[in-house]
């Protein structure tokens, strides 16, 4: 029979730990509102706001699924959703990066100086 201190030990060690998570996901929420009030040029605002929201899925499943205490399939399982959620999203920014720029929606031109014109297509004066 298990010792009734070993368990409550056990269970304290797990409370903390719920508790650093919480507080780990707080700040990294915090994090994103005060990021979402910023311009970050070049684009990498999407970047840097994935990241933030795939480190805050990761600590949900790692710890609020009970993920980091499982072993095997489990985690295969998990670090493999990782992988094709990477791999959506990476296809996803590299198709609108490759798009002729008359396929995008008004409003998202690149400015002309930018801009690089199809091969056998004239350049239109602006």
């Amino acid at each position: 029979m298990a010792e009734p201190h070993a368990e409550a030990q056990h269970h304290d060690s797990h409370v903390g730990r719920y508790w650093a998570v919480w507080i780990a996901l707080l700040v990294f929420t915090f994090l994103t509102f005060g990021l979402s009030r910023l311009h970050i040029p070049g684009g990498w605002g999407v970047v840097v706001a994935l990241a933030i929201a795939a480190t805050k899925g990761g600590l949900v499943a790692l710890f609020f699924m009970h993920l980091w205490d499982q072993r095997g399939a489990n985690r295969l399982v998990f670090l493999t959703s990782l992988v094709f959620v990477a791999l959506l999203c990476a296809l996803t920014i590299a198709d609108n990066a490759t798009r002729f720029p008359l396929a995008n929606p008004p409003g998202s031109e690149v400015p002309r100086s930018q801009s690089t014109t199809p091969i056998g297509l004239p350049e239109r004066a602006p």
